[in-house]
């Protein structure tokens, strides 16, 4: 498999995904109270409702983020409320993250994703769709930082 060659090519973590647009469901989810309440306490960031939908540019080494079960810390979520048929584990990856040097965010990828090596998402305090005037196709730049 050629992408796990390249996944030791990236020892300075940095990493590059086009913008995409999602399905719009983050938004509600994470508007809910606990939810937000659950992430804060998780990742100490207070990050807006919704994500940045990016696709990798290369695939990334799930070994290099935190994992955690939603049921573990009591989130529900049914993927089928957002037209994803998936019946596995409900669940994401996690990591802290630096978008373009500056923006402190959260890489996050769900299980239920096509493709969990490049089909990631960014949260963060800012919406970074606005403050860095991305759009579709766009590339986003940002570095995973230091555990």
């Amino acid at each position: 498999m050629a992408w796990l060659r390249e996944l030791s090519i990236n020892k300075d973590h940095v990493y590059r995904g086009i913008v995409e647009t999602g399905l719009g469901g983050a938004v509600a989810e994470m508007d809910q109270p606990d939810f937000m309440e659950g992430f804060k306490k998780l990742t100490g960031l207070d990050v807006i409702p919704g994500t940045l939908n990016i696709k990798m540019v290369e695939p990334l080494d799930l070994h290099l983020l935190r994992y955690l079960k939603f049921a573990d810390i009591g989130w529900e979520f049914d993927p089928a409320t957002q037209g994803i048929d998936y019946t596995g584990e409900i669940g994401m990856y996690y990591r802290r993250a630096t978008v373009k040097g500056k923006y402190k965010a959260y890489l996050l990828v769900f299980t239920w994703v096509s493709d969990t090596h490049t089909d990631a998402e960014l949260v963060s305090p800012h919406h970074l769709r606005t403050v860095l005037k991305l759009k579709d196709g766009d590339k986003v730049k940002f570095k995973l930082d230091s555990e």
